[in-house]
């Protein structure tokens, strides 16, 4: 009887672990979401000076990495947010490191 409440609780735990993220805060003009393990938006035009929120809403681990690396956030994870202030007229290609292979966690930033 002990070892069926035990899973009972165990398998209860596991199911609310993976539950998805329901927050309904509408996002901001400067953000970008980590949402499902995609970028949300994932094309955007910006211009010069502008700084990018990006926060992570998911329940994994993520990171904001440049593909040229002229930088990178490191690990973000769940509920943290990184900046970055774009001051070079540029487009960037960013994507996840702990995702790599994800072609939905990738995304273009046009700045001018």
């Amino acid at each position: 009887m002990k070892l069926t409440i035990f899973i009972l609780l165990l398998s209860l735990l596991f199911v609310f672990s993976c539950k998805k993220n329901n927050d309904t805060t509408p996002q901001g003009d400067n953000e970008v979401w980590l949402l499902y393990k995609r970028f949300n938006p994932t094309f955007i035009d910006i211009k010069k000076g502008t700084t990018l929120t990006f926060i992570n809403k998911d329940n994994a681990n993520h990171s904001i990495t440049e593909v040229n690396k002229a930088f990178s956030s490191g690990k973000i994870k769940t509920g943290d947010q990184f900046e970055h202030t774009f001051n070079d007229s540029a487009t960037y290609g960013i994507y996840c490191s702990y995702h790599p292979d994800n072609l939905q966690e990738q995304i273009s930033i046009s700045v001018k």
